[in-house]
């Protein structure tokens, strides 16, 4: 790691003199240039668009255009200096997207779902003409107004699976219908007080 100083010339800067000052001042600029001004903390001689890396916080930084701060670009330690790769990324903390317009999600037919599905994994199923989401080992209709489906833009009707295999309990404050389920042994569907439960 190495950064300028004032011998033989302000920062970058290399003042007339013997040929061994000329030649440590041109040593000293090579050997910032070659480690990316890397030292310490931020460098106390500083340039418009001057990249750098901390080494105290293995950080990558550029100067910015008013000559008066630095601004972090990543992490020199971390895959892709820690930012988002196109081909795919882990977010560990909260995303925020600050716009209006819309997000788009992944939109694919019913054979293209992910081979494990994990519980949270939300899509549009371009097969079934819905939003659906994993949970509870399957994926299901999410939204959509009712969340009914049919030909074309109509929406008249409600699908539901054949079987219930795991237990269930009606959420409180709601009603609830299915068609003709079969409840698999040692599974329960739980009806809560005041619910209703309409099976046909």
């Amino acid at each position: 790691m190495a950064r300028v100083d004032n011998t033989g010339g302000a920062g970058y800067v290399i003042d007339n003199g013997t040929g061994a000052a000329v030649r440590t001042k041109l040593n000293q600029i090579t050997a910032a240039v070659n480690s990316t001004n890397s030292g310490s903390g931020d460098p106390s001689i500083n340039s418009a668009f001057q990249m750098h890396i901390d080494t105290s916080s293995s950080l990558l930084k550029i100067r910015n255009a008013a000559n008066n701060a630095y601004i972090t670009i990543g992490n020199v330690a971390t895959t892709n200096l820690g930012l988002a790769a196109l081909a795919g990324s882990t977010f560990t903390g909260k995303v925020i997207h600050n716009y209006t317009s819309s997000l788009t999600i992944p939109s694919g037919t019913t054979a293209q779902r992910d081979g494990s599905a994990a519980v949270g994994m939300f899509r549009h199923n371009s097969t079934l003409n819905q939003f659906e989401g994993y949970n509870n080992g399957a994926w299901g209709a999410i939204g959509g107004g009712a969340g009914a489906t049919g030909g074309g833009t109509d929406e008249v009707f409600f699908e539901s699976d054949q079987a219930a295999t795991t237990s269930y309990s009606i959420s409180a404050g709601k009603n609830a219908h299915t068609v003709s389920p079969t409840i698999n042994s040692g599974v329960t569907i739980t009806v809560p007080s005041g619910a209703i439960l309409v099976i046909l």
